[in-house]
């Protein structure tokens, strides 16, 4: 063999060297954006957890509220001392509520930031079914969280109408007229809230089945 055909063959070994390294860096490159992508996820719901959590508080305080105002509506202006008394503790209550609602923001919006990750992640794929089923996902989760924050809204606005309410239970003074349109202002948030409930849950089901068939594709 001459001197320039081991200079070639050298060369060719360099390359297909350098070519099978580029393959195993590539192969790597899959595997870390997989397991990015998997790690986002399980943040997501272990932040969902505490979310979770939070609501139970709410849905707690929600109900111990509810229970004083039963009872000052049987006791009626006739005891306004004792009325006004209870109206007090549920100011109380919804300050605490308020607390616990800024939790559950928190909790979901770290879970929300989680997918900036996988769409980072995603872009990196070369896997087209793996991509696609990605997007489907972030879809999903992002119209949930969406749907979310305008929940997060109405519920705040009705915690403020709640507070002016018990406000004006404390004065002897307020009309009846007065007290019926709060309660009035109430309900009408109170549907709205219960609208946007429905359709987060309709957006909570697709998550969780995408989230289910991402963890499927890559089992």
């Amino acid at each position: 063999m001459g001197k320039e055909e081991k200079t070639l063959q050298k060369m060719m070994q360099r390359w297909m060297g350098f070519i099978a390294a580029l393959l195993l860096l590539a192969g790597c490159s899959h595997l870390i954006g997989k397991q990015e992508v998997l790690s986002a996820v399980q943040k997501m719901a272990a932040y969902e957890k505490d979310a979770i959590e939070e609501q139970k508080k709410l849905t707690e305080l929600e109900q111990k509220q509810n229970a004083l105002y039963a009872r000052m509506m049987s006791y009626g202006f006739k005891h306004f001392t004792k009325v006004a008394q209870l109206a007090k503790e549920a100011l109380t209550i919804i300050e605490e509520r308020r607390k616990y609602l800024a939790g559950e923001y928190k909790a979901m919006h770290s879970g929300k930031r989680q997918l900036n990750v996988i769409k980072r992640e995603m872009s990196g794929l070369h896997d087209e079914h793996a991509k696609q089923q990605i997007n489907q996902f972030v879809e999903v989760a992002e119209q949930r969280y969406e749907t979310y924050d305008k929940l997060y809204v109405q519920y705040k606005e009705m915690l403020t109408l709640e507070k002016e309410l018990y406000i004006l239970l404390q004065n002897k003074d307020v009309t009846a007229e007065r007290l019926q349109q709060q309660i009035d202002r109430i309900n009408e948030r109170y549907r709205n809230i219960m609208d946007i409930n429905g359709q987060f849950n309709v957006y909570t089901k697709k998550y969780n089945r995408e989230k289910k068939q991402l963890y499927h594709m890559w089992k």
